[in-house]
């Protein structure tokens, strides 16, 4: 359907889920839905930056568009991945284990991988009706400094060498050694978001 290939549709979509967070919150909690996040959402951003470096989620750089289409697309595509992910090593992990000798450890290690997946599919759905819709106006604003790194055609890349410092301006595509380190953020774009949203979230959190 054309409806799904337009950016004002997954708009409304998010402030349809901003409303129905904000309903649910007041009515059974008691407190805002927006007053919640701003009290929480440091340290949703630093989870989400921990997050990033261990799934390297900073390749999907559609989770800092400020298309609403691509980024509710990208959260939806990412969550799809991992939770595919679940099932493939669950089954097959779960399966070898069984052939060894020591049943009992199989089976524990079965029970416990199936109660952390029935966790992260509960975290995955939380996280995509609750944190995904109203971060999407934080995105829109300090998601901004990420995908101007990630328009440059260009990486700045620097090498330490004692007392002396190198600095070389390649294509993104070009490929160096080690020793040079990236100095820009275009590398992890989604990482340096995050952790730029919990820094405003926190001296927000301060002054409330």
């Amino acid at each position: 359907m054309n409806i799904l290939r337009k950016g004002w549709f997954y708009f409304l979509v998010i402030l349809a889920l901003i409303a129905l967070n904000q309903l649910v919150f007041t009515y059974f909690f008691k407190i805002s839905y927006f007053e919640s996040y701003l009290k929480n959402g440091s340290l949703i951003g630093a989870a989400a930056v921990l997050v990033t470096f261990a799934w390297d989620v900073n390749k999907n750089a559609g989770l800092i568009s400020a298309n609403p289409r691509h980024y509710f697309g990208s959260h939806l595509q990412l969550i799809g991945a991992q939770l595919f992910s679940l099932g493939a090593v669950g089954k097959n992990g779960m399966r070898k284990r069984e052939e060894g000798t020591f049943i009992f450890v199989a089976l524990l290690d079965s029970l416990v991988f199936i109660i952390f997946a029935l966790f992260m599919i509960v975290i995955f759905i939380l996280w995509t009706i609750i944190v995904v819709p109203i971060q999407y106006f934080l995105i829109l604003f300090l998601g901004g400094p990420g995908r101007v790194y990630l328009s440059s055609p260009f990486r700045t890349l620097a090498k330490f060498n004692r007392a002396k410092l190198e600095i070389d301006q390649i294509p993104r595509e070009e490929k160096k050694s080690d020793d040079w380190m990236d100095v820009s953020i275009a590398s992890k774009p989604v990482s340096f978001t995050y952790a730029l949203i919990a820094l405003v979230l926190s001296v927000v959190r301060y002054f409330i």
